[in-house]
Parts: structure tokens; sequence; C-alpha cells
């Protein structure tokens, strides 16, 4: 079932009035501000106070809202490379890749703060590759100063990565080479079209020879893209979308070559050379849609978004993860990931190892075992664990970079595309096998020049040209709108989605809650909640832990006994007191209301905390579109049940379908039993990658961290809450486009199969029917596609 109209205007969604950054409505709970969140807010300010706001003209900000109040972010590589960017003359020239460049706004906002800076000179930008390149002179401007500008107003930069672009460019020369190949191998052909035959002697054999040659080249610089995928589907006995590809070319140029050995039967090199350039451009069409969508994300390993807790003294410091060195104690909260390979201090902790190895139950470690990195902790209690390992020897980059993106797995290929390749494989051998044994008991001298006629005109245009053609267009038409495709198989996997699960923290909500505080801890008691509620990795108790520590350090009390209770907040026991924090009838056994957390000291309260969550704008708009066209929707958190139960209301979400209070490995199991191949996951944290894997289809919007855009198959840029509906729409519109297409590809097989069985299909008559099928479903598909689904 197809979703309603996506032209809905955000705008006009209810009564709403819309965000004066980014046009989405204002959530009930930010009234009566004019701003949908902190972030939208402090970019308006920004563009305001530098006199910026004709970004707005140029469409900026429109439907992508920011969220948190944008940081810049640490630098450490920018010394390296304004080194390396000294040309001389006193001038330097970088380039750096820039995240959330989407619009001409995106790019004039870049270009006027560059200007206005004493010692810039030039600024190119490239909004297709998210790269700029800037020439300045150093001891002039500061770059440093130019770049926190920029991340403040929410884009993201980092050191340029050439890395993604390698691989394109081997398939891009292979495509360059075979497309010269087929033009000559065309000129030479020509010559026989015209009348050139055997009869003529050396001119003829000359010509011919010259189409063998180009034909042996096309096949060895382009055949083993087709082959080596064909065959490694084939190790895993999967019927890949290349096996078709590879065998019309092996057979087709070695039934050619035997013709022209022998003398008996047509020759179709240029035939073969033409088909393998026509494939080639549309597997490099298929990558490309990819490797510009993956270009828009930062090129680095996560680890520079990954913070932990490291004991320093009777203190607790939050470091990044590349500053642990080995002999480093860590304090791992419940559900934190543990970065390094490392040792247990304490007696025993619960730890899952679901991430590292896909084993689903937590297992108990002891006092003095080793844990691997990746590990999450399953407890309920801190656990003190020592590095034995920095990240980088512990194999965390390598973790975090595990890639699910090109998840065109066994259960999509268990769908449709299995069933059409053994049906289009088999189908096609039986049929050039039968009419070469038919035409061997007629006429044997023409029985394999029918063969090879045969495999060479049932050409699988549709699935090596208009298929990569039509996912091209539907991904530039996702990237316009800010959702960026990384998998190959999406676009057919979400016309399966029946349920679409979402994360709440940081998903339908803006991932940090804002902590007010309504009675203060007594000034002795300060030290007190700073621990308990940095011993937890719960949301409020992080927001508690950044109103209160403004800056002091975050104590660490000796002796203290810790536990997290989930569903009602942490106590601990220390110099014989017993301290709660969390839910008023845990912590004092009084009512509480909704939101609030209460301390207290032996049963006393000493202080009130009051928990704001702000939900993303458009949020519940996309709920109701999605259950409208027949979908389930439901509400997964670690948070606690009453929290999730007042999003889930606030979303139209049924109550059975919102649960709180889930670990990890708990969202992975939640996944696993709802999911027939028919559910995706929507999620934002490292906590959320167990349930990835467990999903059909996975889909983040955290672009800001490169951990689970490469695990995920979809991302989407500015938190846009239409981003599922998008994919999930696009996916229907491109399975029409390609099934259509498939459709007259077998119509026209049918036709030049019974010519080609008939005897009646010569090399020549195969050299204009081919291309001239293959340009048709371009055609087609463009029509359809532009049609559908991209502005006029």
């Amino acid at each position: 079932m197809q979703l309603a109209d996506q032209s809905t205007s955000f705008a006009g969604q209810g009564s709403a009035p819309a965000c004066a950054h980014c046009g989405l409505p204002v959530p009930s709970s930010r009234r009566p501000s004019a701003f949908c969140c902190r972030g939208c807010e402090a970019v308006w300010g920004i563009l305001h106070e530098q006199g910026l706001e004709r970004f707005y003209d140029f469409g900026g900000g429109r439907g992508y809202p920011v969220g948190l109040a944008p940081e810049p972010a640490g630098r450490e590589w920018l010394e390296e490379i304004e080194r390396s960017g000294d040309v001389g003359g006193g001038q330097c020239r970088v380039v750096v890749d820039v995240q959330g460049i989407h619009c001409a706004a995106c790019v004039w906002v870049m270009q006027q703060l560059w200007r206005r800076r004493d010692g810039a000179l030039q600024c190119r930008i490239n909004p297709a590759l998210g790269q700029a390149e800037l020439t300045y002179r150093p001891g002039r401007l500061s770059l440093g100063r130019f770049f926190d500008d920029v991340e403040r107003l929410g884009y993201r930069i980092a050191p340029a990565s050439k890395a993604a672009r390698r691989a394109d460019t081997g398939l891009l020369l292979r495509m360059g080479v075979c497309i010269a190949l087929a033009m000559n191998a065309m000129m030479f052909a020509a010559s026989e079209y015209f009348g050139l035959s055997a009869r003529d002697g050396q001119p003829f054999l000359l010509f011919r020879g010259m189409s063998a040659v180009l034909a042996t080249l096309a096949v060895l610089v382009g055949g083993p893209v087709f082959f080596a995928a064909a065959w490694a589907g084939l190790r895993r006995r999967v019927l890949h979308l290349d096996l078709p590809i590879a065998l019309g070319i092996a057979l087709a140029y070695l039934g050619s070559a035997l013709a022209w050995a022998t003398g008996r039967g047509d020759a179709y090199f240029d035939t073969v050379t033409i088909f393998v350039a026509l494939m080639l451009v549309g597997r490099y069409l298929q990558q490309r849609a990819l490797a510009r969508n993956r270009e828009f994300l930062l090129a680095d390993d996560g680890l520079a978004h990954v913070r932990l807790r490291r004991v320093n003294g009777d203190a607790l410091d939050l470091v990044p993860v590349e500053s642990v060195a080995t002999g480093d104690v860590l304090l791992l909260t419940p559900g934190d990931l543990l970065p390094v390979r490392g040792r247990l201090l304490d007696d025993s902790a619960s730890l899952s190892l679901d991430w590292i190895n896909g084993e689903s139950e937590p297992r108990a470690f002891a006092v003095g075992d080793s844990v691997p990195a990746g590990a999450f902790h399953a407890g309920r209690r801190p656990c003190r664990v020592q590095a034995l390992a920095t990240a980088r020897e512990s194999g965390l980059p390598a973790l975090l970079q595990q890639s699910t993106s090109d998840r065109d797995d066994l259960r999509l290929h268990g769908r449709f595309w299995q069933w059409w390749n053994r049906g289009y494989v088999a189908g096609v051998l039986l049929l050039a096998s039968l009419a070469g044994a038919i035409w061997l008991a007629f006429d044997p001298a023409r029985a394999v020049g029918v063969a090879v006629a045969v495999l060479v005109v049932t050409c699988p245009c549709a699935i090596g040209i208009a298929t990569p053609l039509a996912f091209e267009l539907a991904t530039a038409a996702l990237r316009r709108r800010g959702v960026l495709v990384c998998s190959s198989a999406v676009l057919e996997k979400v016309r399966f989605v029946r349920k679409v699960v979402f994360d709440k923290t940081g998903t339908v909500s803006w991932g940090r809650l804002r902590a007010e505080v309504e009675v203060p801890p007594p000034d002795d008691l300060v030290d007190v909640v700073l621990a308990m509620a940095a011993s937890s990795n719960h949301p409020v108790s992080r927001a508690i832990v950044d109103r209160l520590a403004e800056g002091r350090r975050v104590p660490l009390l000796a002796g203290a006994q810790v536990e997290e209770l989930p569903g009602d907040g942490v106590e601990m026991r220390c110099d014989g007191h017993t301290y709660r924090l969390g839910r008023a009838g845990f912590a004092s056994g009084e009512v509480g209301r909704a939101g609030e957390c209460v301390f207290a000291a032996d049963g006393e309260v000493r202080a009130r905390f009051l928990a704001h969550e702000d939900l993303r704008a458009g949020f519940a708009h996309e709920v109701r579109r999605l259950q409208a066209s027949g979908r389930e929707v439901f509400l997964l958190s670690g948070d606690r049940q009453a929290r999730v139960d007042c999003a889930a209301s606030e979303l139209g979400i049924a109550p059975g379908h919102a649960r709180g209070e889930m670990s990890p490995e708990g969202k992975a199991a939640f996944v696993r039993s709802l999911d027939v191949d028919d559910t995706m996951m929507i999620g934002d944290g490292l906590n959320d990658a167990p349930a990835f894997a467990a999903a059909f289809v996975a889909g983040t919007p955290a672009l800001d961290r490169p951990v689970l855009p490469a695990r995920a198959d979809f991302c989407y840029a500015g938190g846009r809450p239409d981003a599922v509906g998008e994919v999930i729409d696009l996916g229907e519109r491109y399975h029409r486009t390609v099934h259509t297409n498939l459709a007259l590809g077998l119509g026209y097989n049918v036709v030049v199969v019974a010519l080609a069985c008939a005897g009646k299909m010569s090399p020549v008559l195969c050299a204009i029917l081919m291309p001239i099928s293959s340009l048709a479903l371009i055609a087609h598909t463009t029509w359809r596609l532009r049609r559908n689904v991209l502005p006029s």
C-alpha cells in the first residue's frame, strides 16, 4: 500500500505554529517559543547576528531541524593539514570534507562567512562531493575559528578522504576503456553490415580479426566485474543478479570465438563488446549513486564520537576513547560499551557480546576475567575495568566499521530476485540448448550459430542497465530530500516493510533531556548527587550531570555501593547512609509528577528535578501516515515505561506498542520476535546496533556519527520526520518501474528468441536490436521516474 501524498506541508500540520528556522511545527512542549528545538533557535540567532538572513531567501533550513545546539568539534588534525597545504608565497590551500551541504543556501552561507575574513583568498565548494577547497594566508586567517563558525550552524568538517572515490575510479576506467572498444568494434563490424564477406578474402579476415581482438579486450577488462560477483554468489549458493550477465558475456564470446575459429556459424564479437560496455554503464550508475551518498558522510572510524568514564583518583573524567591508555581504570555504567580490551576489577559483571558474535544472552564475568572490546554492560551495577590495550590495539575501529550497508542478503534474494534469476538463467540455457539440439538434427552447420544467437539476443538489459538507472534516479530524488541510501537493496526491501520500530531517545526525540532544578541539593550533598547521576547511563541522570556539573569535576566516592534499578532509579550506600535518585515513589515513597526526579537521603527528600523531553517536530504526522498505509508502528527505549508511554501517547502509538526499560540486547530480541523479513528499525545510538543487525531494514538520523550510517540501509539529515515515508514511497515507485521494465524486457526476449530459434537472427539484426532495446528501456525508466518522483 502506498503512503499518503508526500506533498503535505509540514507547516500546515494542524494549527501548530511553524518554526522560524526550519518551518516544521513547533511541539507543544516548546510553545510559546518560535522554534521547534534549541538548535534551530541557536542557528537562527547566529544568522541574524551575522547579518546572513538571506540564507532563508535561498531556501536554507526548510525541512531540516537542527536539534541540539551545535558545538564545534575537536580538530587535532588541523595543524597537519595546514602544514601539508603550504603552496608557497605565503599561501595555504586545504581540502576538507563538509557534511550537511544540501542546497544552494548552504553553499552561499559558507562562502559569505569565508569572504568576511581577513586573509581569505578563495573558497570552492563542491556540494555533490561534500568538499570545500580553501585558499588563504595563514598568517592573517585562523582556519580553526572559521571552522568553529561553520560548525555552529550545524555543519560538520573533517579532513578530506579519497578512499571512497578510488574504487569508483577503477570502475570508471574500465567503463571508459570498454566504451572506446565498443565504438571501434562497431566501426569494424559496419563493413560486414554493408556487404564485406568471406569472399573478399584478406580485408574480411583483417576486420573480423580486429573485432575478435576488441571483444577479447572488452571481456578481459570489463568481464571480471561480473564474473567475480557471479562466482562469489555461487560460492554462497546464491544466484546473484550478475550471474545471467556473466553467462551472457562468457557464452556469447566463446560461441563467437568457436564460430570464428571453425568458420561455421555467425560471430557476434561487436555485440559482445557493446554488451560489456552497456553492462558496465549500468554498474557504474548504481555504484555512483551509493558512492555519492556515502561521500555525504564524514569519513572516520567512529572513535571520535565514543566517550567513556575514566577513574582519575577520587573523580570521574568523561574522556574520548582515543585518550585511554593501557592501565587506565574505566567505570562502565549499565548500557555502556566497553571500547577497549580490559580486565574486570570488580567481583562480577554481566556483559553482552551480541554486537561481537551475535550471542544474545549476557555472559557472567568474574574478577580478573578478560573482557573483549565491544561488549555491552548488561548488569544493574556499575563495574570497573582496567584497560589492557588502547582502542586501536583492541580492534575497536574494525568493529565500528563492520558494515551491513550492502544488506542485499539471502532474505532479499529469497524473494523475487532469486526466483527471477533462477528462471532467467535456466530458461536461457534451456532454450539455447534446445535450439542447438533441434538444428543439430536438421542442419548441423548452423546449430552452434543458432545457440549463440539465442544467448546473445536474450539481453538482460532490464537488470544490467535499466534497473541501475532507476536506482540512480530514485536515490538522487531522495538525496535532494535529505535521505541518503547506503544499500543497493534497500529500495527493493522497503516495499515488504509492515512494521516500523522507532528508538525513542535521539530518534523521535532530540536525544538529550533538559533538567530544571526545582529544589537544589544542599551544598554538602551536591557531590553525592553528581556521583550517583554519573554512575548511570540514563538520560535523566545525564541531564542532571549537565545541569549540576557546570565545569566542576564529577567525584568518585570511595567505598560507595551503587546499584541501578530499572524503572526506579539509582541507589547508593555510603558511610552508613542510603541515598536514592529517581522517581518519587522509589526515592521517598510519595506520589510524584510526570518527569519529576527526586533525590532523597535516608528517605528524606533533599532535592527535586524536573526533566523535559522535546520530541522532534512532525513525527506525530509521520506516525499517522505510516499507520494509515497499513503499517504497525512501535516505540522502544531504555527510558522509564511512564516516559515512553507519554511519548507514545503524543505520537499516536498504541500503548501495547511502546516498550520501555529495554537494554540493547532486549531491543534486538524484540525486533527478532517481530521480524519475518518485514521490520524496519530506526535508531541513532551504538546501543541500537544489535537491533539493526536483527532488522530486515535499518535507518538512522545519526549523520554526525559514522558508526550507524555504515551499518544502516539509509540515513537522513536534519532529523527529517518524513524520511521513513519518503524511502517507503520511493521504494514502491522504484519497484513498479523495475517490474515494468522486466515485463517489457521479457516481451522483447520472447520475440527475438523466436526469431533466433527459427534461424532468422543474423549478427546484423542482433547488433541493431540489442542496443535499441537497451535505449528503449533507458528511455522508459527515465520517463517513468522523472514523471513520478523528480521535479519537472
